[in-house]
C-alpha cells in the first residue's frame, strides 16, 4: 500500500515539473537537417592512400532526408556543390605534391529542399603511392634488328591510374630523358629517334604521377648486360629467309649466284625458332619491311609441317607492304594439308585458291615459261608435293608440262604469276625458287628480269 502510493506521488510530480517547463513551439517543418560524418570532425585520421571511402548520414526533425550535397571546396555555395543520394563514396584524391590534407564537406538536403547551413567536414591527410612500369611480357625486342623497333609498356599507380600523369624516355644512357603522354602505352623509335646504327643500343624508361613521383627505370633488354644490335639499311632489297634450317645454305648460295651484281639485306626468320622475327607484328615487323621497295620472301618446300612458310606472318604484314607501293616476289610451296581455300594461307596475292592435286615428286623438270621473256627455267634436284595455282585475275608467267600429274585440258598446273600485265608489283611463285637452279645462268636471268625489269631496280 505504502509503494503504491509513493508511486503515484512521483508521477503526479513529474506531470507538474513537465507543466513547468517551456512548450516545443513553431513548425518543426522549418528546421534545417543535420549532417554526420562517420569520422568525428578533426578527428586524427592517419595519412594514407589518395583513394578514400568516405561515409554520413543525416538527420531531419520531419524524419526524410532527400540526399547530400558535398565537396572539397567550402568557397563555393553548398546548391553548387556535388549532389547524390548515397551515404557513401569512395574518392580519387588529386595530389600536387608528396603529401597533400583535404578537408571534405558534407551537408543533408530534406524533401523541402531545406540545407543543413553547418555541413559535417573532416580532414583526410594522404601520402602519394609510387607509380609502377614495366614492358609488356612477350613483346622483347630481338637480339638484332634493323632501324624500327616499338615498344609496349603497362603502368600503374596505387593512387589510380588516372594519376600517370608522364612517360620519359631515352635511349643509351638515362641522362637524356624525352617525355610522352601518360597514356601512351606504345612508342616505334628509328634511327630518326636516335637509334644508333650498326652498334648495340637500349632503352630506359620511367613514369612520373601528378604529385611528381617518378617510378623506377626499367631496361629493354631487362637483362643489363645485353643490348638489341640495329643494322643499318644497306640496299633497296631484303630477303626475308623463311626456308628450312637444313635449306639455308641451298638458298644462300642461290641468291648469292643469281643476283651477284644486286645488293641486298637479308631477315633470318626460321633460326633459333623465329628468334629474330619483332613480337610486335604492327608496326614493327610491318614498318622494317617498308625500309625497304623489294621484298624477296624466300620459303620452304612445303612437304613437311615444319617446312611450312609463316604463312601468318606474311598475312599480317605483306598487304601493308604492298598496298603502301612497294614490290613483292613471294617463293614458297605449299603446307602438306590439301586445302583449296587461299584465305587460309594467301591474302597478298591474287590467287583464287591452291590446288587440292598433289604432285608427289618432281625431278629433271623444266618448266614452260608461258611468257617468253622470262627465261626457261628447271629443277634443280627433288621436289616434293608441288600444288598448281588457281586464278582469274592475273597474268601467267610459268606452267609445269602437261606431261605432269594434276594437268587438264588448258596446260600443266600454273607455278608462278604476277599481278598485273605491266608495271606488276606482285610475283608470286608456288614453288621454291632455290630448287629451280639447274641453269644457274638462267636462274640469274630470272632474278634480273623480276627485280630489274619488272620492278624497276636501278
Amino acid at each position: 500500500m505504502k509503494k503504491s502510493l509513493l508511486f503515484i506521488l512521483l508521477v503526479i510530480g513529474s506531470v507538474y515539473i513537465i507543466s513547468c517547463s517551456d512548450p516545443i513551439t513553431g513548425d518543426v517543418g522549418s528546421f534545417p537537417p543535420n549532417t554526420y560524418l562517420s569520422l568525428f570532425p578533426d578527428s586524427i585520421i592517419s595519412p594514407g592512400s589518395t583513394l578514400r571511402k568516405i561515409s554520413w548520414w543525416g538527420d531531419s526533425p520531419q524524419g526524410f532526408i532527400a540526399g547530400y550535397y558535398f565537396s572539397f571546396d567550402s568557397t563555393t555555395p553548398v546548391s553548387q556543390w556535388s549532389f547524390t543520394t548515397k551515404s557513401d563514396s569512395t574518392f580519387l584524391l588529386q595530389m600536387n605534391g608528396n603529401d597533400t590534407t583535404f578537408r571534405f564537406y558534407v551537408a543533408a538536403v530534406d524533401d523541402k529542399g531545406l540545407i543543413d547551413p553547418t555541413p559535417a567536414s573532416n580532414l583526410y591527410p594522404t601520402l602519394n603511392s609510387v607509380p609502377t612500369m614495366d614492358f609488356l611480357a612477350g613483346t622483347e625486342i630481338p637480339d638484332t634488328v634493323y632501324p624500327v623497333t616499338t615498344f609496349k609498356w603497362a603502368a600503374t599507380d596505387p593512387d589510380g591510374n588516372a594519376t600517370l600523369r608522364y612517360f620519359y624516355w631515352s635511349l643509351n644512357d638515362t641522362n637524356n630523358f624525352k617525355i610522352i603522354n601518360g597514356s601512351v602505352t606504345t612508342m616505334t623509335l628509328t634511327k630518326d629517334s636516335g637509334l644508333v646504327l650498326n652498334a648495340p643500343n637500349a632503352l630506359y624508361m620511367k613514369v612520373q604521377d601528378n604529385a611528381g613521383a617518378y617510378s623506377k627505370i626499367v631496361r629493354m633488354p631487362k637483362d643489363t648486360t645485353k643490348f638489341f644490335y640495329v643494322q643499318k639499311v644497306n640496299s633497296k632489297i631484303l630477303i626475308v629467309k623463311d626456308q628450312p634450317l637444313a635449306e639455308m645454305n641451298t638458298a644462300a648460295d642461290f641468291f648469292y649466284n643469281a643476283m651477284d651484281t644486286i645488293k641486298y639485306d637479308t631477315l633470318d626468320i626460321r633460326s633459333g625458332n623465329g628468334k629474330f622475327i619483332p613480337k610486335i607484328i604492327n608496326p614493327m615487323f610491318i614498318e622494317t619491311l617498308k625500309l625497304y621497295d623489294i621484298v624477296i620472301w624466300s620459303a620452304s618446300r612445303g612437304n613437311i609441317s615444319s617446312d611450312n612458310a609463316n604463312f601468318d606472318l606474311a598475312q599480317r604484314s605483306l598487304p601493308f607492304f604492298t598496298q603502301a607501293g612497294k614490290k613483292l616476289f613471294f617463293t614458297t610451296g605449299f603446307p602438306n594439308t590439301e586445302t583449296a581455300q587461299q584465305g587460309t594461307l594467301i591474302n597478298f596475292a591474287p590467287i583464287d585458291s591452291v590446288a587440292a592435286c598433289t604432285i608427289a615428286f618432281l625431278s629433271n623438270v623444266s618448266v614452260v615459261n608461258v611468257d617468253p621473256s622470262y627465261p626457261v627455267i628447271s629443277t634443280s634436284t627433288l621436289v616434293q608435293r608441288t600444288r598448281g595455282l588457281k586464278i582469274s585475275n592475273a597474268v601467267v608467267l610459268y606452267r609445269l608440262p602437261n606431261t605432269v600429274a594434276c594437268s587438264d585440258s588448258s596446260g600443266g598446273p600454273i607455278i608462278a604469276i604476277k599481278n598485273t600485265d605491266s608495271n606488276p608489283n606482285i610475283v608470286f611463285m608456288g614453288m621454291p625458287v632455290y630448287f629451280l637452279n639447274g641453269n644457274p645462268v638462267n636462274s640469274k636471268a630470272l632474278m634480273r628480269k623480276i627485280i630489274i625489269n619488272e620492278f624497276g631496280y636501278q
